[in-house]
């Protein structure tokens, strides 16, 4: 689409989680930013642009990327016996 995506390679992804309950909400909230919805550019303009069923497989999962290995400082670590 002639727009510069920042990501990383798939196999860095640690975590995806299915956010499909809270889609909906998601994208009322994108849809709030009209200004960017109206224009061709922007992730909310190009995501409105998409068929309903192509924008809903992409905004219904998250995708994280855990930068450091282990559990975080502070991270609550439950051992079990």
């Amino acid at each position: 689409m002639g727009k510069t995506v920042f990501a990383v390679p798939d196999s860095y992804v640690t975590t995806s989680v299915d956010v499909t309950p809270w889609a909906d909400a998601k994208w009322a909230a994108i849809l709030a930013h009209r200004s960017e919805v109206a224009r061709e550019r922007p992730l909310p303009g190009i995501l409105a642009r998409l068929a309903e069923t192509d924008r809903n497989r992409i905004i219904r999962t998250e995708h994280f990327t855990r930068l450091t290995p282990g559990p975080a400082e502070g991270d609550r670590v439950q051992l079990t016996a």
